[in-house]
C-alpha cells in the first residue's frame, strides 16, 4: 500500500514537469530563497533540483515502487533495496516538491524507512518489533494530533468546518457540499464523529485488540471518502499502510513474532522506552517553562508599575533625557506582541524625547483583575497610563496593529493632552467586514492562539525556533522577547483580546470617532501590497483627523515596520518630524476652519 502511494505520487510528478519550470508552483529559482542561510545543504538540493536529476529520481522511485509490488516476499534484497531507495528519495525530493506536498508524503517516508530499517535486521524479531511499533505510534499520535488541534477550533465543535472545507476550490465537492447545506444536522453529526474517532483513538493501543478492526475500519472508511470527496486520492492508501502495524502491536502480546528460540512474544521495549522519553520530555519542557516564565516576569528590571482603574497592573519603562520638555511619546504595541518590538523605535526616540513603552494586561508581567475583558478596558487601561507616566505634559501617542486603533480610541478620552498620534501599520475596525483576506485569516486564528497557547502550557516552546522579527531585534532584548512568545500566558491573552477584537471589528457600524489632533499614518509596502483594502482604511484613518501625513515604508511587512532596524529608523524619524512640526500642523488646521 506504502508503494502504490509513491507510484501515484511520483506518476503525477512525471506527466506535470510544468509545475517544476519558471513560474510554476514549484519553480526551484523562487523555493530555493527559504535554504539560503543552508549552504552546504543548498548545493545538495541545487543538483537534485536539476531537472534531468529530478526526472531520474521520480523515474527510480516509480521501478522501485513497481518492485515492492510485484517482488515476492522472499526477495529480501531486492524489497530493502526498494524500500531504501524510496525512504531517501521521498526525503531528498522533500524540499524540491515543497508546495504540493502534503500529510501522504510524510506518512509514505514514516513507511518506508521503518520498513527498510526492519528488513536490515530482519532475522531479529526485536528490530522488526520495534520498527512496527513506531510506525503504530506515528499513526496514532498523527489521528489524535490531528483530533485534538481541530477539538479548539469552534468552527469543528459547531459543525461549520465539512461545510466549509467543500466549498472551497482546492477540496470542494459540490454535491456534496449541497447535501450538507440542506442537512446541517448530517454535517454537524459527521464533524463530531471525525472528531470523536481521531481523540479517541489511542484507546485502540489499549485494548487488546478488541476496539482495533472498530476503529482501524473508520478510519479507512474516513480516508476513502475524503480521496473521493476532497479529491485526495494518495491519502487512502499513505494512511492504511500503517494499519496492519497498528492492528499487529494492539493484539495480545503472545501473538507476536516467534523468536530464535521458539518463543512467541512481541517485544514491547518500543512503547516502554518512548513513554519513558516522552516523560522526560515533558519534565524538561515544563522545567524550561518555569525558567522562561522567570525570565518574563523579571523583565528588564527597571520596569515601573501602575495600577488602574480597571483593576489591571501594568508594568512600564520611561525612557529618555531627564531634562527633555515638549510631548512624552506614549507607544502602544500589537495583538501578540509587547513593548520590545518597539526596541529600536524606543531607543530612537529617547535619544531625545521622553518615551514610554508598556506591556498590556496579561503581557510580560502586566497583570490582570478578575473582571470581564473588553477593548474598552484597555482603551481606560492606557489613558490611567498616560496620567500616571506623563502627568500634566502634553502626549503623542503611537501604536502598531491593534495598537493603533487602542491609542485612536484613546486620544479622545484624552483631551487638551494628547497633540497627536502615530498610526504604525494600523487595525481598522472594519477590516474584518471590508477585506476577504483579513476575514479568511480571521476564521482561523481562534483556534491557532488556543492551540499554541495549549501546547506551550506542557512545556513545548523549548522547541519553539526564534521568530524571524525578533532575529532582526537588539541582542539585548532578543531573548528576553523569545521568551515573551514562547510564555503560554501571551498567548492566552491574545486570545482573549481576540475574541472581543472579532467581536468588535464584526459589529463594527462605520462610526469610526473624528480626531481633533493631526495624526501621522505609516502603512508597510507588504501590508498594502498583499492587501489593497488595507490602504483604503489606513486613509480613512488620515481623514478623520484634524489634519493628517501618510507615508509607505518601503520593503517591509507587518512586523518589520517596527523590528527592522532601517524601518525602525524611518519611522522614528517620521515620528521625530511629525513631533516637531506639531504646532504648525495644528495652527495650519485652527486656520483653515477659521
Amino acid at each position: 500500500m506504502g508503494a502504490v502511494t509513491t507510484l501515484l505520487s511520483s506518476g503525477e510528478y512525471l506527466v506535470r514537469p510544468a509545475d517544476r519550470m519558471k513560474g510554476g508552483l514549484n519553480d526551484w529559482s523562487l523555493t530555493r530563497r527559504d535554504f539560503e542561510n543552508r549552504r552546504r545543504l543548498l548545493r545538495l538540493l541545487d543538483l537534485i533540483s536539476d531537472p534531468r536529476v529530478t526526472t531520474a529520481a521520480h523515474a527510480t522511485r516509480v521501478a522501485a515502487a513497481a518492485t515492492l509490488l510485484a517482488a515476492p516476499s522472499s526477495a529480501r534484497r531486492s524489497r530493502l533495496a526498494a524500500n531504501s531507495i524510496l525512504a531517501s528519495t521521498t526525503a531528498l525530493l522533500y524540499p524540491r516538491h515543497r508546495y504540493g506536498t502534503d500529510g501522504s508524503d510524510q506518512v509514505s517516508l514514516v513507511v518506508q524507512t521503518a520498513s527498510a530499517l526492519a528488513r536490515m535486521d530482519q532475522r531479529r524479531p526485536r528490530t522488526v518489533d520495534a520498527c512496527l511499533w513506531f510506525v503504530a505510534l506515528q499513526s496514532a499520535l498523527s489521528y489524535t494530533a490531528s483530533g485534538y488541534a481541530k477539538l479548539v477550533s469552534h468552527t469543528w465543535r459547531s459543525g461549520q468546518a465539512i461545510p466549509g472545507i467543500l466549498r472551497t476550490r482546492s477540496y470542494g465537492d459540490q454535491a456534496t457540499w449541497e447535501f450538507l447545506r440542506r442537512h446541517p444536522r448530517s454535517s454537524k453529526v459527521l464533524g463530531h464523529g471525525v472528531l470523536a474517532l481521531e481523540c479517541t483513538f489511542p484507546v485502540v493501543l489499549l485494548s487488546r485488540g478488541r476496539l482495533a478492526p472498530a476503529y482501524i475500519g473508520s478510519a479507512a472508511a474516513f480516508h476513502l471518502v475524503n480521496g473521493r470527496v476532497m479529491g485526495l486520492g494518495r491519502f487512502l492508501w499513505s494512511f492504511v499502510a500503517m494499519h496492519p502495524a497498528l492492528l499487529y502491536v494492539s493484539a495480545p502480546r503472545s501473538r507476536g513474532t516467534v523468536t530464535a528460540g521458539g518463543e512467541a512474544g512481541r517485544d514491547d521495549v518500543m512503547p516502554v522506552l518512548s513513554g519513558a522519553l516522552l516523560a522526560g520530555a515533558l519534565a524538561a519542557g515544563l522545567a524550561g517553562q518555569r525558567h522562561r516564565c522567570r525570565i518574563v516576569d523579571r523583565g528588564r528590571g527597571d520596569e515601573i508599575s501602575v495600577q488602574t482603574t480597571s483593576g489591571n497592573r501594568l508594568v512600564y519603562r520611561r525612557t529618555g533625557p531627564a531634562d527633555a520638555t515638549g510631548p512624552v511619546i506614549v507607544l502602544e504595541a500589537g495583538m501578540l506582541s509587547t513593548a520590545e518590538t518597539y526596541e529600536w523605535v524606543a531607543a530612537d526616540l529617547a535619544a531625545r524625547r521622553t518615551t514610554v513603552t508598556y506591556r498590556r494586561a496579561g503581557y510580560a508581567g502586566s497583570g490582570y483583575g478578575a473582571g470581564p475583558y473588553d477593548l474598552d478596558v484597555s482603551v481606560r487601561d492606557l489613558v490611567d497610563l498616560v496620567r500616571h507616566a506623563a502627568g500634566n505634559r502634553p502626549v503623542v501617542l503611537a501604536g502598531h496593529s491593534l495598537g493603533g486603533y487602542l491609542i485612536w480610541l484613546a486620544a479622545n478620552r484624552l483631551p487638551g493632552q494628547v497633540t497627536g498620534v502615530c498610526l504604525l501599520d494600523s487595525s481598522h475596525p472594519a477590516e474584518l467586514q471590508r477585506s476577504a483576506k483579513q476575514a479568511q485569516s480571521a476564521e482561523r486564528l481562534e483556534s491557532a492562539l488556543a492551540t499554541v497557547a495549549a501546547t506551550l502550557r506542557l512545556g513545548a516552546g523549548s522547541i519553539v525556533q526564534r521568530q524571524p522579527w525578533i532575529e532582526e531585534l537588539p541582542a539585548e532584548v532578543r531573548g528576553l522577547a523569545h521568551a515573551q512568545y514562547c510564555d503560554h500566558r501571551t498567548w492566552l491573552t491574545a486570545r482573549r483580546e481576540w475574541r472581543e477584537v472579532q467581536r468588535h471589528f464584526q459589529s463594527y457600524a462605520g462610526t469610526l470617532p473624528h480626531l481633533d489632533v493631526p495624526a501621522l499614518v505609516c502603512t508597510a509596502e507588504e501590508t498594502m501590497r498583499n492587501d489593497p483594502v488595507q490602504r483604503e482604511l489606513h486613509d480613512e484613518f488620515a481623514k478623520l483627523a484634524l489634519v493628517a501625513e501618510s507615508h509607505v515604508i518601503e520593503n517591509v511587512d507587518h512586523m518589520q515596520i517596527v523590528t527592522n532596524q532601517k524601518a525602525a529608523a524611518e519611522v522614528s524619524g517620521l515620528i521625530h518630524s511629525f513631533v516637531d512640526a506639531l504646532p504648525a500642523f495644528t495652527g495650519a488646521a485652527e486656520g483653515n476652519q477659521k
